[in-house]
């Protein structure tokens, strides 16, 4: 992967081991390296160097390229980086805690209340009352796991 997605990608990951390969460094001397290791923001540095070089072969005429076309491609950068931004977000701040206990509460008391509900106003049909019960109770804790996984879609899991 590009060294950009890579530091974009360091940045959001909740992993244990957060180093990902990249393509390689040919082209970067090792000060540059340095500076973008000691650097807070890997993504932004990377960025205006990736500007400043698109720039500067604009000028020296390597990149002879209509001015719209040449215009997206900033665009596309730009757009790039809020969408990182919005990610470290995600990843910032959780979802709150007594929300999140209070949903769990409430799950199991459905858990618990719900079979007794079903048998006593179903008493004629135990059958539909054990297959709504677990119907239901399966979908509410479905959507739990759910949440659970979408808090922080960027770890090292399955999904």
């Amino acid at each position: 992967m590009s060294m950009l997605h890579c530091s974009a990608l360091q940045q959001v990951a909740m992993m244990e081991d957060a180093s990902f390969e990249i393509i390689d460094t040919f082209g970067i001397d090792d000060e540059s390296l340095e500076y973008l290791q000691m650097s807070s923001d890997r993504c932004e540095v990377l960025l205006q160097w990736i500007q400043r070089h698109v720039v500067n072969n604009m000028h020296n005429g390597v990149l002879n390229i209509p001015a719209p076309v040449i215009s997206r491609v900033f665009q596309e950068l730009s757009r790039g980086i809020v969408n990182l931004i919005n990610a470290r977000k995600v990843k910032q701040f959780p979802f709150p805690f007594p929300f999140a206990q209070t949903s769990a509460v409430m799950i199991l008391l459905h858990w618990a209340i719900t079979p007794i509900a079903n048998s006593l106003l179903m008493v004629g049909n135990p059958l539909w009352a054990t297959l709504l019960t677990f119907i239901s109770t399966l979908g509410f804790w479905s959507i739990h796991y759910i949440a659970i996984e979408i808090e922080m879609p960027f770890g090292d899991d399955a999904n």
